[in-house]
């Protein structure tokens, strides 16, 4: 069976062509596009829909499972009206008997109950992520870390530990850090950095991103900086150095490369505290201590950098990579490849 994984960010589009056969996937094919809703004509999402359907189809799927985070872009008033504009869209693309929405709750439902219940389908990407993981490693903590958010999930027995169901509950939870890979502001993760011996506060202007910071520390690369950079500028190394220096009112000829370099460390190392202070939050909630026999299952953009690092930090030992669950690179779009089995298992077990 072919089964299309959806899911659509406020930021980025993915999507995984998946076949499974015998409940185990034999492989799949995978599609992002960087598609910042509020600043695009988000009428033509049925558009980007069948431009990257097109890309990536060799073969007729059997179903669409479609998951989203994008109804809370300032591109809609309210999460009714995104998932309304997002199913919908949906609706124009591909028949409506093939599609499934994943639910909060772990089932699936129809577009049109769907768009009846819009809270009950509102950012429930990580639902899936969990449901895959916790198939192969039933107690474990799941990081998962974008280009825009983490996701600290605990699972035991094979299950979502967590009563949080929404975007609201996770963050008061410790499960949502508004803090990713990319995207996040610099005056998001540091209120001061240390110039010349003396701690300089920052300017709230949104002068630079993590991604700069990151881009100048080898963190990642120029094709992995999908997203807009805070200037308009390209995003290159050298434009990265100019945005980190004007965050406290500067630029590259008033400091040494090393000078900015330094600055992008200390953001780096905010930046983990903050991952590892809900790293903290969590597991203290269950009682899970880096010495007990509970691995640390990191995926995303910033599973290595970041997730990892944070994990090792606390003394966690056994660290593993999602990619190395499903035999393949498909860490970028984790959602998009588990929604699919998460809905070809659930169809098997309704018909047993």
């Amino acid at each position: 069976m072919k089964i299309i994984g959806w899911d659509v960010g406020g930021v980025n589009i993915k999507a995984a062509l998946v076949e499974i056969e015998n409940e185990k996937i034999e492989s799949f094919k995978i599609q992002s596009k960087f598609y910042p809703m509020w600043l695009k004509e988000r009428e033509k999402l049925p558009e980007i829909l069948s431009e990257i359907y097109s890309t990536m189809i060799l073969a007729k799927p059997d179903l669409i499972a479609i998951t989203m985070t994008a109804e809370l872009s300032d591109a809609f008033y309210t999460k009714r009206e995104g998932i309304n504009h997002i199913l919908n869209s949906f609706k124009k693309v591909f028949p409506e008997k093939n599609c499934h929405v994943l639910t909060v709750n772990g089932n699936f439902i129809s577009i049109s109950k769907a768009i009846h219940a819009p809270l009950l389908v509102a950012a429930s990407n990580w639902v899936a992520t969990c449901y895959l993981v916790g198939h192969y490693v039933p107690n474990c903590i799941l990081i998962d870390i974008g280009s825009t958010t983490t996701d600290i999930i605990p699972i035991i027995k094979g299950k979502i530990a967590t009563e949080s169901k929404t975007d609201l509950d996770r963050l008061i939870a410790g499960e949502l850090a508004y803090t990713g890979s990319l995207r996040a502001t610099i005056p998001s993760i540091v209120r001061t950095v240390e110039i010349k011996g003396k701690p300089c506060r920052i300017s709230f202007e949104k002068f630079a991103l993590v991604a700069d910071a990151h881009l100048i520390l080898g963190n990642i690369t120029r094709d992995e900086y999908k997203c807009d950079t805070a200037d308009g500028r390209d995003n290159d190394l050298e434009n990265s150095y100019a945005r980190l220096a004007r965050v406290v009112c500067a630029d590259i000829e008033m400091f040494s490369k090393e000078e900015i370099e330094n600055i992008a460390e200390e953001i780096y190392e905010k930046q983990l505290e903050q991952i590892k202070d809900g790293l903290i939050q969590v597991t203290q909630k269950y009682k899970i201590t880096p010495d007990m026999d509970f691995p640390v299952v990191v995926t995303g953009l910033g599973k290595d950098f970041l997730a990892r690092k944070a994990a090792e930090d606390l003394s966690y030992k056994k660290i593993i990579d999602f990619d190395s669950l499903i035999g393949g690179e498909g860490a970028l779009v984790a959602p998009s490849i588990s929604i699919a089995k998460m809905l070809y298992d659930s169809l098997n077990k309704n018909q047993k």
